[in-house]
């Protein structure tokens, strides 16, 4: 497995990670098996616990403090490949990237949010994605887009370019995101899932959270490409601004 192999126009559709050609889809069966399993997760934030528990036993951060959102999931661990993999499709533009993580969120998006009625891509502020040219969300939205048929909202806007969230301590993460989100149109849905690369600290998509639901949403859902154990700090490579 390694990190960055792109389709050669006029070539066959080839894996992502290992180049190898594949028949649809942008992951080989090989690189999709040796992807790390995100194994035991709290129900409600998806961070991975330390051992096997009771199935609907939450970490002991969300049973102090209850999250806005009602589900979250994870489809892998912020780990190696993953974590080099999400700098490749960020900060060198390798989109393949999206849609092969696209691939793997699916399944969890149908089994786990089979009632969301639209799809909510995290938003970059404008000056950070005029930076990148894209939002990873949005890019990561548009294959689930595709075979879902659900929409796509746009209605956030984030207003304040916040600093980086990577090597704020949790506290500090949620004073830096306070009122960086605002609605900049009505909401049209009641139940919008949360669309991200990966949740550190989910302070993010808490901010989120509570917007939407302040403004109509009656349920919120939280899906990203991967979780990040006992609050690691993503490098600068996946911070969040």
């Amino acid at each position: 497995m390694r990190i960055g192999a792109l389709p050669v126009p006029g070539l066959p559709t080839v894996c992502v990670f290992c180049a190898q050609p594949v028949s649809h889809g942008r992951l080989c069966e090989g690189c999709r098996k040796d992807l790390p399993a995100l194994g035991p997760a709290c129900p409600l934030c998806s961070e991975p616990m330390p051992r096997v528990t009771a199935a609907d036993l939450c970490c002991g951060r969300c049973q102090q403090r209850p999250p806005p959102w009602t589900r979250c999931r994870a489809a892998l661990p912020y780990e190696w490949p993953v974590d080099a993999a999400l700098k490749a499709l960020k900060f060198s533009a390798q989109l393949a990237f999206a849609a092969a993580f696209a691939e793997l969120m699916l399944p969890l998006l149908r089994r786990e949010f089979a009632a969301v009625d639209a799809l909510l891509p995290v938003p970059l502020h404008r000056w950070r994605q005029a930076l990148r040219g894209f939002n990873q969300a949005e890019e990561l939205c548009r294959p689930l887009a595709r075979a879902t048929g659900l929409p796509v909202a746009t209605a956030v806007r984030r207003v304040r370019a916040t600093e980086a969230q990577s090597g704020l301590g949790r506290a500090a993460r949620r004073r830096n995101l306070r009122a960086a989100f605002a609605l900049a149109a009505p909401l049209k849905c009641r139940y919008p899932l949360l669309v991200d690369d990966v949740m550190t600290t989910g302070e993010t998509c808490w901010q989120l959270s509570l917007l939407l639901r302040a403004h109509g949403a009656e349920q919120v859902g939280v899906l990203t490409v991967a979780r990040a154990a006992n609050g690691r700090q993503p490098g600068s490579g996946v911070s969040k601004v």
